[in-house]
């Protein structure tokens, strides 16, 4: 996406990145704007950038909203196996979801959008929960920041999955494109690049390290390091999965396109004329799962989003247990193609550092209780007992 931009816009990224006040990254993004030159290849980076300025200025308002005990604000802390935001134009159902599959409470009318702020609850699937939001509905010029839209995206982009639903009885690909469409403006992709790079910046550390997982294509780890330099990067981590070029990287310096699994609801299925838009729809999202529910007959309706959720965002379980005993019942939750030294990191960095070997019962294991070390890939309902 990034393509040729002058040394003086690099640089001046760099102050943007290091800055911590909001109103000091604002005053810096106008400035690399206007250092940027202005042509197709820095197009989509121009309009990223302009809409986080609104953004930011969205979120010294309400900051200053909730200083006068006004608003409670957007962000939400994760919760549970995954956070999850639920998206959709007004009135299709969306309070009446989460009241059903959740104990959340939220406030359901007549009237088009009522929902003024995020609505969190938990959804529980077997034994694990997933945090659902019911965000303030999508209008269009949502990216550019109509009727809170920079918050509501932004919302989304730090989710680890999306629902989108829609109204059976009215037109469900009209009020899917127009979700779809908010989403594309926003850089928020619905189907996984073919390569993803991600930088993270450190203060201190041996320069510029890499973690593969994939390649570099039409460049050189060289290459990379000099770019970073560039932008006055001179210790960082660089993860690298699929195939991933030089523009991905500089790319992923300016937080723009990031990936979401998404799943889609077909709300109303038990009126007249349903399983009719239904089929339509589905004739225009084929890559996706599509749901058709009634939020009006919500017995199951719980388990089977939980299902759809689990299978969405590639989740396994991960149950420990100590020399002994029984395993837990409660599980560790990561994704598919997670290892043991991803579960160690995740229990506690003596379990990584002073490892040993593990010993594994359960779908996956060659031999019930056999050994295997740190690059160990773990499937879901997995048992381990780590010895350190």
């Amino acid at each position: 996406m990034v393509t040729n931009l002058p040394l003086k816009a690099k640089l001046k990224w760099a102050q943007v990145v290091e800055a911590r006040d909001p109103k000091e990254k604002i005053r810096l993004m106008q400035e690399f704007l206007s250092l940027c030159p202005k042509h197709k290849g820095t197009e989509k980076l121009l309009s990223h950038v302009k809409r986080r300025i609104s953004q930011l200025k969205e979120e010294l308002e309400q900051r200053e909203s909730r200083r006068k005990g006004s608003r409670r604000g957007f962000f939400i802390e994760k919760s549970g196996a995954a956070q999850v935001v639920l998206l959709g134009p007004t009135k299709v159902g969306r309070s009446s979801l989460l009241g059903a599959v959740t104990k959340a409470r939220p406030p359901i009318g007549e009237h088009p959008y009522i929902t003024q702020e995020p609505t969190p609850g938990m959804l529980p699937y077997q034994d694990i929960q997933f945090q659902v939001i019911e965000a303030p509905a999508i209008v269009p010029g949502a990216a550019d920041g109509k009727a809170g839209g920079s918050q509501i995206l932004g919302l989304a982009r730090n989710a680890d999955g999306l629902i989108i639903m829609v109204d059976l009885s009215q037109d469900p690909v009209e009020q899917y494109e127009l979700v779809s469409l908010e989403l594309e403006r926003a850089q928020i992709l619905r189907q996984r690049p073919e390569g993803e790079a991600e930088v993270e910046k450190r203060i201190y550390g041996a320069g510029i390290q890499f973690i593969w997982e994939g390649s570099l294509v039409g460049s050189t780890a060289n290459q990379v390091a000099d770019l970073l330099r560039e932008y006055r990067i001179a210790s960082a981590l660089v993860r690298v999965r699929g195939k991933v070029t030089l523009d991905m990287v500089e790319d992923a310096l300016y937080g723009s396109a990031v990936y979401k699994p998404i799943l889609v609801l077909a709300n109303k299925a038990d009126l007249p004329g349903a399983e009719e838009e239904y089929q339509r729809l589905r004739d225009v999202v084929p890559d996706l799962e599509v749901l058709a529910v009634s939020c009006a007959e919500p017995e199951g309706l719980g388990d089977l989003l939980g299902g759809a959720l689990f299978r969405l965002l590639d989740i396994i379980r991960i149950y420990t247990k100590d020399l002994g005993k029984e395993p837990s019942k409660v599980p560790f939750v990561a994704r598919e193609g997670a290892t043991v030294e991803d579960l160690a990191k995740m229990i506690h960095s003596d379990f990584l550092k002073n490892f040993k070997y593990a010993r594994i019962w359960g779908p996956n294991a060659k031999f019930q209780g056999g050994r295997v070390g740190l690059g160990y890939i773990l499937k879901d309902g997995v048992i381990i007992e780590i010895h350190a």
